[in-house]
């Protein structure tokens, strides 16, 4: 229990200072073409001791921060795209599957994968960087990814928000709990993007089927 108070008196002390917001905006920002930082679970944490519930954390600051962090590393990842052959940034039979597939989603769907990539770790860096491979129109990826960056951080905060209403006396277990959260809706928008694909590769498969007959 004196390690825990001691983790929790230490996050509380340190947590409104300014370096704790230029240190979430970076993440953010590295978090964009950089294989996975936890920039989710720094603005759960974060949020989960705003000044709502009696915390350092100003949401006035931190909300700007983590979506201009996050929508300037998603651009980078665009530009890296742009510039430098992907085979060599997506190696092994592992990347060349996730760069195949952000291929077949940017092409067949493009505005709606690059709204729910943004809430995957690591799979955004692929989905954004094929965006400026196939030279998605800037502009239009730039307004895209300014909505899929707004909604992330709404979605990161409101989390946070829930976690420290819920322990508002224990921060620390409601900073724990509520990155637990961050990374069980991840999941879960990956599982359902998933079961999409495979219902729709199941109506293809029986479409042909009947045409076959």
């Amino acid at each position: 229990m004196r390690l825990y108070d001691a983790i929790q008196d230490w996050i509380m002390s340190n947590a409104g200072e300014w370096w704790t917001y230029l240190v979430t905006a970076i993440l953010c920002w590295l978090d964009g073409f950089f294989p996975p930082l936890p920039s989710e679970s720094i603005v759960i944490a974060m949020s989960t001791l705003s000044s709502t519930h009696g915390g350092p954390v100003q949401l006035w600051i931190l909300v700007p921060l983590a979506m201009a962090g996050a929508w300037a590393g998603d651009n980078t990842a665009y530009w890296i795209g742009r510039k430098v052959p992907l085979e060599r940034l997506f190696r092994g039979e592992r990347g060349a599957r996730l760069l195949a597939k952000a291929h077949h989603l940017i092409h067949h769907k493009g505005p709606e994968v690059l709204l729910s990539g943004r809430f995957i770790p690591g799979y955004r860096i692929a989905v954004n960087m094929v965006a400026g491979h196939v030279r998605l129109p800037y502009k239009r990826f730039m307004v895209i990814d300014f909505v899929a960056t707004a909604l992330w951080a709404a979605l990161g905060v409101g989390i946070g928000l829930a976690a420290g209403s819920l322990f508002r006396d224990r921060p620390l277990l409601g900073i724990i709990v509520g990155v637990a959260l961050g990374l069980l809706v991840g999941w879960m928008i990956e599982r359902i993007g998933k079961w999409r694909e495979w219902r729709k590769l199941a109506k293809t498969l029986k479409a042909l089927d009947v045409e076959g007959k």
